[in-house]
């Protein structure tokens, strides 16, 4: 794991995680980061979670997720972090999961309404969104968005195109 310190304009190596792992997905929450899930260098796919305190330079590995998945999206939201879709084999990629770090506990939450993998999440103003990604074979331009008050998923505008291998975040 390297960080970078844009004062100095430099990356430095820091602790490293417990193994390695890619396609996963990862958040800052109350100053750690979370990375979960992903694939191991063998190919198989991981459920396990590690928090990074940079404050100690350290990894702790905290609950893992319901199910191993790689290729899915996470956001940070109301001190959860919520886990969308992704590859789960022998599972549906529409399988929506939250974690809460105070419980150090994993729920399962409503299903959005399309499959999807190589999507982007972001949460704004109280509620999660889900863009595009891939699923059922096609390229998606669909946005879903989830209200935690009620578990439940609306449908939103969609985006201009459809996009897969996307990126979001909020300002």
């Amino acid at each position: 794991v390297e960080a970078y310190d844009p004062q100095l304009g430099a990356w430095a190596l820091v602790a490293s995680m417990s193994g390695k792992r890619y396609g996963h997905a990862s958040v800052v929450l109350d100053g750690k980061i979370y990375t979960m899930g992903g694939l191991e260098a063998s190919g198989g796919r991981l459920d396990t979670v590690e928090a990074y305190d940079p404050q100690a330079d350290s990894w702790q590995r905290v609950a893992s997720m319901p199910q191993g998945r790689y290729w899915h999206a996470a956001a940070a939201m109301g001190g959860k972090i919520y886990v969308t879709g992704g590859h789960i084999p022998g599972s549906s990629v529409n399988s929506v999961s939250v974690y809460d770090p105070q419980a150090n506990a994993w729920t399962q939450l409503a299903s959005m309404g399309a499959r999807r993998c190589n999507h982007a999440s972001a949460a704004v103003g109280g509620k999660l969104y889900v863009f595009g990604g891939h699923g059922g074979g096609v390229r998606l331009s669909t946005v879903e968005i989830y209200d935690p008050a009620s578990d439940s998923w609306l449908q939103g505008p969609s985006l201009t195109s459809a996009r897969e291998a996307l990126a979001a975040v909020a300002i």
